[in-house]
């Protein structure tokens, strides 16, 4: 046995007693959790096994064969397979540790855990195949090596990212003006995160989402500055980030050119745009879906080819795709709601894989031998890394699905309502709600406020052009490339669009955004291939007619947002409008005046807005219409208890400016300042009191 060999037995086996341990910890003293305890014992006889296995000599194999699948490649592979089971204890004890703690609890020993864990499983993605003491050894030989087109298509790549992050972070503060109720909350939050007040990332917070988000906004807060930019930086960088990974992703399945085309169209496009200068989570989901779907398609094009002559028993290391498959996989369920649609939009692809070979109508080039042992890894990466938060929803459900079952149309009771109100049958109402849900790029506008463009979300030439894309996908739907896009596509459409409340809702279809660029960039290829072959046109003029259409498409996308739609400050409410004016009026003045707020009913001092922006200014709510002159101004001694060395700040909207004649009457020696919207409409009122 050789000593590698020895070492990862010991450490298997000092694992599993601890499990045992555990597990006879949770069979004596904590009953009610049985099969906590079951779990752990099951976890135990696994490492058991593996140290046993590990402990005999290697015998010669011709390779794996069926079942032995799993246990050849942990033969072959003993230091991903001893990270793996050591990251699923971790993540495991992790998941143990916080199951009972609340949102202000301690939580860093259960932080720590899930970090290594996750840290584990990155490390088991990442392992080389054979390891040298030198790597970077020859580094520069192995660069001089890489060809010109290389260097150039790296730089064509690295630019359309520049631009990207230069779309998404230019005036971040400004655009758009507007700092939206939800936002502030996220921002407000994770100032929590910083002050210690929130200690727990593995649970739900604000709007049922899950309060992992708030640390990355936290850092930002801290790193950037405590502003509307470092609230929406994390955004940026997550918008940023996924045009280069849609074009690896195309890259792998269509090409460089679809890949050019889609990441062109995706660096430019208005609503991702949008959605990447937002303090919220939305914008992640579609940098997680290109990641995993990026690295399933990798691990599965290296597998199935691996295996369509040499069988089995070659592993071409495709499992590491797998694995940081998984990883991602695991991570997105920390963030928004629509990641939720992730594994089943991976299973659904993988079933449609296995079927095809099954029938026979593999791609060309591909094995019939279906990656199972490597499913098995990212099924258990994932659930190492998604675990704490994976076992908060199995425990919690109902806060799990709070935000589901506020907004879709089962769970709701919304579709048995309608009826009768509508006096429409329950087939009829689907079909409308389907209908609005699937036109929501061409046809209909965004019914919230989390956008509220006036027109569909995609312009007039790139909605013709998805149009047609959205045809060709369908046309080639039997192979896997095409059948993913359109899966991807129409099942955002059905769960996050037709089963929820007032379709098109623009937040809940952000995840579909990279498939939609993807059909803009088929039908522009495809269309403009058509065209130089019916007209017999020099074929070297044909990719600059194919760069010229996306780039006419990308300036009106850019035009639209930040000419025309930006100046209309349609984005937010127009509560959320008028907190942001009075925000960022306080934030201006002296921090030591007391504000009395005249907003009620309509707006409290308590908007998240205000507060976020203006943190450091004191004030309360006068709720009730004056009928005589305030008490708290007729007496001095309250008036002194109330404002600071800054004086007093009365902030009246226009419905309850008629209250500033009684606060003159004891307070005469103010000066009143009117503060006006873009339109030269008078916002509200301040009366300042020295």
């Amino acid at each position: 046995m050789s000593k590698e060999r020895r070492v990862l037995a010991v450490l298997l086996l000092v694992a599993a007693l601890g499990l045992a341990i555990l597990g006879q910890y949770y069979f004596f003293q904590r009953p009610d959790y049985l099969w906590d305890g079951v779990l752990l014992y099951g976890l135990a006889l696994a490492c058991f096994l593996l140290a046993w296995r590990l402990s005999r000599s290697r015998e010669k194999s011709t390779g794996p064969s069926g079942r032995g699948e799993l246990g050849a490649w942990i033969k072959g592979h003993p230091i991903p397979a001893a990270l793996l089971t050591v990251g699923l204890f971790l993540s495991f004890s992790a998941l143990m540790l916080v199951r009972d703690r609340q949102w202000d609890s301690a939580t860093g020993d259960a932080v720590l855990l899930w970090a290594l864990a996750s840290g584990t499983v990155a490390l088991a993605g990442l392992w080389p195949s054979r390891w040298t003491r030198r790597p970077w050894q020859g580094w520069w030989a192995r660069l001089r090596q890489v060809e010109r087109g290389t260097w150039l298509e790296l730089a064509a790549v690295a630019l359309l990212t520049a631009i990207a992050f230069a779309l998404r972070a230019a005036n971040l503060g400004r655009v758009p003006y507007t700092l939206g109720g939800d936002e502030a909350w996220h921002g407000l939050l994770a100032r929590q995160v910083l002050s210690g007040e929130l200690r727990n990332p593995f649970i739900m917070g604000y709007m049922s989402m899950p309060t992992f988000f708030y640390w990355p906004v936290g850092w930002s807060l801290w790193l950037v500055g405590n502003t509307m930019v470092g609230l929406r930086m994390p955004a940026v960088l997550a918008g940023t980030l996924t045009v280069p990974v849609l074009y690896l992703l195309a890259r792998d399945l269509w090409g460089k050119r679809t890949a050019f085309l889609a990441a062109g169209f995706l660096t430019a496009y208005d609503y991702h745009i949008h959605y990447s200068r937002l303090g919220a989570n939305n914008v992640w989901d579609p940098l997680f879906v290109v990641l995993v779907l990026w690295l399933l398609n990798r691990g599965l094009t290296q597998q199935l080819a691996a295996t369509h002559d040499s069988g089995p028993a070659r592993d071409p290391g495709s499992y590491r795709s797998f694995v940081l498959a998984g990883l991602i996989m695991g991570l997105s369920a920390y963030f928004y709601t629509g990641a939720r649609l992730l594994p089943v939009l991976v299973a659904v692809y993988l079933a449609f894989v296995w079927i095809q070979q099954r029938l026979g109508r593999a791609e060309p080039g591909l094995g019939k031998s279906f990656p199972w042992r490597s499913l098995l890894l990212l099924a258990l990466a994932f659930l190492i890394v998604g675990g704490p938060i994976l076992s908060f929803a199995l425990s919690h459900p109902e806060e799990w699905n709070a935000r589901i079952n506020q907004v879709g149309i089962l769970q709701s009771g919304w579709l048995e309502r309608e009826p009768e109100l509508t006096g429409k049958s329950t087939g009829q109402i689907l079909v409308e709600q389907f209908l609005r849900a699937a036109g929501a790029f061409h046809v209909y506008p965004d019914r919230t406020m989390w956008y509220g463009a006036e027109r569909p979300l995609l312009g007039f030439l790139a909605g013709i052009f998805a149009f047609l894309g959205m045809g060709w996908a369908f046309v080639h739907w039997r192979e896997r490339r095409y059948f993913l896009v359109l899966i991807w596509f129409w099942s955002v459409v059905i769960s996050g669009g037709m089963l929820t409340e007032s379709p098109p809702s623009s937040q809940r279809l952000v995840i579909a955004i990279p498939a939609v660029t993807l059909f803009v960039a088929f039908a522009v290829e495809q269309v403009v291939r058509l065209l130089w072959r019916l007209l017999s046109l020099e074929r070297r003029w044909r990719e600059m007619a194919m760069g010229v259409l996306v780039l006419l498409m990308a300036v009106g996308s850019v035009y639209y947002y930040f000419v025309e739609f930006t100046p209309s400050y349609r984005y937010g409410t127009d509560n959320g409008y008028t907190a942001t004016l009075v925000g960022r009026y306080l934030r201006t003045q002296d921090e030591d005046a007391y504000v009395y707020f005249f907003g009620a009913p309509r707006i409290y001092w308590n908007f998240g807005t205000m507060e976020f922006l203006a943190p450091s200014v004191e004030g309360e709510d006068v709720i009730e219409p004056l009928q005589e002159p305030p008490s708290f101004a007729n007496d001095p001694a309250a008036a002194a208890s109330g404002a600071g060395d800054g004086g007093m700040m009365f902030v009246f909207l226009p419905e309850r400016i008629a209250e500033l004649d009684l606060v003159r009457q004891v307070l005469p020696t103010g000066r009143l300042q009117e503060i006006r919207d873009a339109w030269g409409s008078v916002r509200f009122a301040v009366y300042k009191v020295p």
